[in-house]
């Protein structure tokens, strides 16, 4: 599951075949955002991917639409850095190195406990969490 499906820096890594927005989501991505989903996407918890920038800049919209006033995400600036593939469960990451699952529900929620959500202080501490997390939510995966 994991190798870079996407890579957005140079054209010898892809450049060429990537649409408008695509590049332009690469470009302003900053910096510690780029490093984090990179490194995710080279060695991903188990049963997670790693997302190029598009993807990301999408999960990470997705996210502030989402959240109601009162929801424990909100306070924060989380960047999507990677995904369960094909399924609703995205991981973002905040600058201070905390990350979250979410359960995404592609609605605005007026209930602070939607959408469904786990931090954990770093990436190191999530990964057993993370693994856990799908072998309990999908068991048939």
């Amino acid at each position: 599951m994991s190798g870079m499906r996407h890579d957005n820096r140079g054209a010898a890594n892809g450049e060429a075949t990537m649409g408008f927005t695509q590049r332009l989501a690469a470009w302003m991505e900053p910096r510690w955002v780029r490093h984090a989903r990179e490194d995710f996407d080279r060695n991903p918890a188990e049963g997670w991917i790693g997302i190029d920038a598009w993807t990301g800049a999408i999960f990470t919209g997705a996210l502030k639409d989402q959240l109601p006033p009162k929801h424990r995400l909100r306070s924060g600036r989380w960047r999507a850095i990677g995904r369960v593939d094909g399924l609703d469960d995205v991981l973002f990451m905040a600058r201070d190195g905390r990350v979250a699952w979410v359960h995404m529900t592609w609605q605005k929620e007026t209930d602070a406990r939607w959408p469904e959500s786990q931090i954990f202080n770093s990436l190191n501490e999530a990964r057993p969490g993370l693994k856990d997390y799908v072998a309990a939510r999908y068991p048939d995966e």
